[in-house]
C-alpha cells in the first residue's frame, strides 16, 4: 500500500529488525521519521560518552518522502552530528553554544567532552537532490541508477557517506574548497564595501535615498546614485572646477597615474613631446584630472552595482559533498 502519512513511512520502513537505529520518532510536519545511530566502534567519537556509559554523540538520520501524493517522489535523507544534550542544531555566534549544562545527565563526562574538543568532527549532509525516488503507483523506491533498494539501504548509504567525511583525504580537499569559497565571499563583501566608502566619502556622489536603512543584500543600480554640488565656492585646477572634497581624491589620482606612466611607459614619441611642453602638460593634466573627476565614480557605481548581485550567492553557498 502507498504511504501517505509518517506513520506510513515509518512502517514502509521496516526498522523493526535493526537495533542499531535507536530512538525512533515521527516527524510533526512531514511524512517521514527520524532515528540516531552510533558512530563505528573504531572512531573517536564511539568513545564520547555520558556519565551512565550511553554514547553522548551519535549520527542523527532523517527519512522524508517528498510530496508523498505525487505520483513520484524525491526521498529526502539527512545525516547530522547530533549530541544528546542538544536537540537540535544550533546557529549562533556564540564561542559554544553547545555548552552542557551543570548536571545535566546527557552530557559527556570530563574526559569524553576534552576528547570532543580535539577530535575531528563529520560533516553534516543534506541529500536533497534526486538520488532516490519513491513510486507511488509501485510502492518503491528507486535509486538514481534505476535499482530498486529498501529504506535501511538508503538510510545506510547516507550514514556511510557521513561517516566518510571523518577521512584524512577528505577533510584535506572539503578545507581547500572552504578557504576558495571564504576568499571569494571575502574579496566580493571587502571589494563593493570599499568602493562604496570612497564613493561617498571621497566623491560628490550621495545615495538617492539617504533616509534608507543600509541593507547588506540590496542589489544597486546606477539611479540609486545622484551627484551633489557644493553649495559655497568650488575649488579649481586649471580653471576646471571641482569640490573640496573631490579635489583631494582626483589629485592623488592623477599624481599615481603620473608616476606610473613615467615610471613604466617609454619615454619617446608622443609622452616625450608631452614632457618637453609646458602646455602640452597642463592640457594632459587637465585632460587627467577629467577622467579622474568622472571616469573613476561612474567605475565605482558600476563596481558597487555589480558586486552588489553576487554578495547573497557568496555567502549562502550550498555544496555538494562528494565522498
Amino acid at each position: 500500500m502507498a504511504v501517505k502519512t509518517a506513520q506510513d513511512v515509518l512502517s514502509r520502513a521496516g526498522l523493526a529488525g535493526h537495533s542499531e537505529y535507536e530512538d525512533v520518532a515521527l516527524m510533526t510536519d512531514s511524512a517521514g521519521f527520524y532515528c540516531f545511530r552510533r558512530y563505528p566502534p573504531d572512531s573517536p567519537l564511539a568513545q564520547i560518552v555520558t556519565a551512565d556509559g550511553r554514547p553522548a554523540v551519535r549520527c542523527y538520520l532523517a527519512f522524508i518522502i517528498d510530496t508523498p501524493s505525487a505520483s513520484t517522489s524525491r526521498v529526502l535523507l539527512r545525516a547530522w552530528f547530533a549530541r544528546r544534550w542538544r536537540a537540535a542544531r544550533i546557529f549562533s555566534s556564540t564561542r559554544d553554544p553547545y555548552e552542557v549544562e551543570p548536571g545535566n545527565p546527557d552530557g559527556p563526562t570530563g574526559d569524553s567532552a576534552a576528547l570532543l574538543e580535539r577530535t575531528r568532527l563529520p560533516v553534516d549532509l543534506d541529500h536533497m537532490d534526486d538520488s532516490f525516488v519513491y513510486d507511488r503507483g509501485e510502492d518503491i523506491f528507486i535509486a538514481e541508477d534505476g535499482t530498486i533498494v529498501t529504506p535501511v539501504q538508503m538510510l545506510d548509504d547516507i550514514y556511510l557517506k557521513h561517516c566518510r567525511t571523518l577521512d584524512l583525504r577528505f577533510r584535506i580537499r572539503w578545507n581547500l574548497g572552504s578557504a576558495a569559497r571564504w576568499f571569494i565571499r571575502h574579496a566580493v563583501w571587502s571589494t563593493q564595501d570599499i568602493a562604496m566608502w570612497t564613493l561617498l566619502n571621497l566623491y560628490d556622489v550621495e545615495l538617492t535615498s539617504k533616509d534608507e536603512i543600509r541593507n547588506p543584500f540590496k542589489k544597486y543600480k546606477p539611479t540609486d546614485f545622484r551627484r551633489v554640488t557644493e553649495s559655497d565656492a568650488r575649488s579649481h585646477f586649471f580653471g576646471f572646477q571641482s569640490s573640496k572634497k573631490s579635489l583631494f581624491t582626483n589629485l592623488m589620482a592623477v599624481s599615481v597615474a603620473s608616476v606610473v606612466a613615467y615610471w613604466k611607459l617609454p619615454h619617446s614619441g608622443l609622452l616625450r613631446a608631452i614632457y618637453n611642453n609646458t602646455a602640452l602638460s597642463t592640457a594632459a593634466l587637465v585632460f587627467a584630472f577629467l577622467l579622474a573627476d568622472t571616469i573613476v565614480p561612474l567605475l565605482l557605481i558600476r563596481t558597487v552595482c555589480g558586486l552588489s548581485r553576487f554578495r547573497d550567492a557568496v555567502m549562502f553557498v550550498f555544496r555538494k559533498v562528494h565522498v
